[in-house]
């Protein structure tokens, strides 16, 4: 394999990466409307009881925490794989250089 096939493949996997850490951003604005979301809905449960309107909100803020960790670790994650392949692409450019 080619020092330049190998590296337009790190460059379209670096693409993709770039695309989930737009997606995770993009999710992560949305998520911030699950507290309000929760204040909006909870009065419904005291239709019921005031355990049912604590449930609800709790369920709401669980689903909010739960998805902000899941977000925040993925984007984490993605960014470090993004800065490793941007590391390897240059290196891959860098032995392209030397060689030819």
């Amino acid at each position: 394999m080619s020092v330049t096939s190998e590296a337009e493949k790190y460059e379209a996997w670096a693409g993709e990466l770039k695309q989930q850490l737009e997606t995770y951003e993009k999710l992560r604005r949305q998520v911030r409307y699950f507290p309000l979301f929760a204040l909006l809905t909870s009065p419904l449960g005291f239709l019921r009881s005031p355990q049912a309107a604590f449930v609800i909100c709790l369920a709401w803020m669980s689903l909010w925490a739960t998805t902000l960790y899941i977000t925040y670790m993925r984007t984490w994650q993605y960014r470090t794989e993004l800065r490793k392949t941007n590391q390897e692409v240059l290196r891959l450019h860098e032995l392209e250089d030397e060689g030819g």
